[in-house]
C-alpha cells in the first residue's frame, strides 16, 4: 500500500515541478502561451522517462508498451493542467483592483 502511494506521489512530483518551471518561463506571455509552456514542461520528464523505461527495460509480459506510455502521458497531462489552473488562480488572486 505504501509503495503505490509513493509511486503516485513521485509521478506527481515528476510532472508538477517541470510544469511549474514551464509556467514561470512563460509568465511574461499571454495565457495560452503560459498554458502551452506548462503542459510541455509537465510532459518533459515523465513521458520521456516512461518511454525510455518501456523501450529499453521492457514491461510485464503481454503488456502493450504504447498503451503504457499513453496512460502515463495522460496522467502527466492532467497533472500539468491542474498545476496550470492552481498557478493561474494564485497569480490572479494576488492582483487587487
Amino acid at each position: 500500500m505504501t509503495g503505490s502511494i509513493f509511486f503516485i506521489a513521485l509521478l506527481a512530483i515528476l510532472a508538477a515541478l517541470p510544469a511549474i518551471g514551464g509556467w514561470k518561463l512563460g509568465q511574461k506571455y499571454e495565457q495560452f502561451t503560459r498554458m502551452a509552456c506548462t503542459i510541455l514542461g509537465g510532459q518533459l520528464i515523465l513521458t520521456t522517462g516512461v518511454g525510455l523505461i518501456v523501450l529499453f527495460g521492457g514491461g510485464p509480459d503481454g503488456a502493450n508498451p504504447l498503451r503504457t506510455v499513453i496512460i502515463y502521458a495522460a496522467m502527466a497531462l492532467a497533472i500539468s493542467i491542474m498545476t496550470f489552473a492552481i498557478l493561474e488562480m494564485k497569480n490572479t488572486g494576488g492582483k487587487k483592483p
